[in-house]
């Protein structure tokens, strides 16, 4: 069946997670029959990070695509991705600054155009990382415009429920990375991983980003020193450049006293997935290097010094808690356990899950089915939304405006104290003098004899 559907995620920067999903839903939806276009936006157009001639059509363009050639359905996903905050990320891999990414758009303009124009508007398992505590009632309002909900995880379920999305209307459904296996043969990982590394075997691969401590370099490099005295050859992977993987990972291969393995430049998707899939064991941040290594039987540890829950929900749901590290000086024992103790994850009822949401994808791309909209009228809902939005804004240009005078009014005063403090400390230097002084004659005064002797001694 021909026609297009819209992806929308984050394809625009080079993060090796988010690129996963466009890769894993075409695999996907090819295999149930599905032979339309799988049309990719973001934020910003680019060209699609660690694959060749791929576009990525910024979000700004969705509406004016979709009057020129409608979209059979709109999907959002996955990634962690449905919250507010826009944080610092390279936006390319030879970029040198951080800019504020505006995830927001990412799920607000699909939500939107589903409200104007009804096309159905499908959760490809996205993660929501924060609560909406701040405002649930506009969460709820755009939340319950969606015609298929799957999260990635319980803790995004739940705020969603807080929101006020029934239960029923929730699917949990795993990471669609653990689809992996379906998308590249083995002689086809094989290739891809010998045209980076010839002949590459027995080896370790690690993984860090740029928030990693620096007070646990040294821990980083006694594990990987005790797996290279094991036999291992070492690996550094860079899987996000845009935290700055590369950067932080060449001060950790400097600070090796052994040989290791680093790429020259960035890699595929399949070349990354092939590194993967044939280590004896990954160790590091990266939740996909994590679930990429897992999915093809390979031994996995966490050090996850951020203390993300998105990655502690991971090892808890793949039976490795135990492998999951936060401390750096626990990371080599756990290493060492990993390599003797680890089984293999038995993926069965992930994949079954995973076969069950794709087929509902499918069915929905390929039906066109929406749910009924909201019975109340959404364009009051809207206008009593954005008029309390406006005056959130001006109550907080107020609070900030207030915030500078007290800032001024506390600088005026700083100034004050420090002009008269060197007079004060004058003062107040005197004032021990002459308390002394009374001391003295306090004590003189019940000795008579004393006060006869001091008055000679002042004569």
């Amino acid at each position: 069946m021909m026609g297009r559907i819209a992806l929308c995620g984050v394809f625009d920067i080079p993060n090796y997670g988010d690129h996963l999903f466009p890769l894993v839903l075409r695999e996907e939806l090819s295999r149930r029959g599905y032979a339309g276009n799988v049309v990719l936006f973001s934020p910003f157009q680019a060209e699609e990070s660690f694959v060749e001639n791929s576009n990525v059509h910024s979000l700004d363009d969705l509406e004016r695509m979709h009057m020129e050639e409608p979209f059979s359905a709109i999907v959002v996903g996955g990634g962690e991705i449905i919250h507010w905050h826009r944080f610092g990320q390279k936006r390319t891999f030879n970029s040198t600054d951080f800019e504020a990414y505006p995830m927001d758009k990412v799920w607000l303009v699909p939500c939107f155009m589903k409200m104007k124009y009804n096309v159905p508007l499908l959760w490809n398992a996205p993660g929501i990382p924060f609560d909406f505590d701040a405002d649930k009632a506009l969460a709820h309002y755009l939340f319950s415009n969606i015609d298929y909900l799957s999260v990635r995880n319980d803790f995004s379920k739940q705020v969603l429920i807080d929101c006020g999305i029934p239960d029923a209307a929730i699917q949990r459904v795993p990471d669609t990375g653990f689809s992996l296996k379906n998308v590249a043969t083995d002689q086809e990982l094989h290739d891809a991983r010998n045209h980076v590394f010839p002949g590459l075997a027995h080896y370790a691969v690690f993984h860090c980003n740029r928030f990693i401590p620096e007070s646990e370099i040294n821990n980083v490099v006694a594990t990987l020193k005790e797996l290279h005295d094991d036999g291992h050859e070492i690996v550094l992977l860079p899987l996000a450049y845009t935290h700055g993987d590369e950067d932080i990972l060449h001060t950790i291969h400097d600070a090796c006293p052994f040989p290791c393995l680093i790429p020259q430049h960035p890699l595929s998707l399949l070349e990354i997935i092939g590194i993967l899939s044939d280590c004896e064991i990954y160790v590091g941040t990266s939740l996909h290097g994590s679930v990429t290594a897992s999915v093809f039987g390979r031994k996995t540890v966490s050090f996850d010094y951020q203390q993300t829950k998105k990655t502690r929900d991971l090892y808890h749901q793949l039976g490795r808690d135990a492998f999951y590290v936060t401390d750096g000086n626990k990371l080599a024992g756990t290493v060492s356990d990993a390599l003797k103790t680890q089984q293999p994850v038995d993926f069965s009822d992930i994949q079954q899950q995973l076969n069950h949401h794709f087929d509902k994808l499918f069915t929905l791309i390929t039906q066109g089915n929406i749910i009924t909209p909201n019975p109340s009228s959404q364009a009051a809902q809207f206008s009593d939304l954005v008029q309390k939005c406006f005056d959130a804004e001006y109550r907080s240009i107020g609070l900030v405006q207030r915030i500078d005078e007290l800032n001024i009014a506390l600088k005026r005063n700083e100034e004050f104290v420090n002009h008269f403090k060197p007079r004060a400390e004058y003062f107040e230097s005197e004032l021990n003098k002459q308390l002394n002084r009374v001391h003295e004659l306090e004590e003189l005064q019940q000795h008579p004899v004393k006060i006869i002797l001091q008055n000679i001694k002042h004569k």
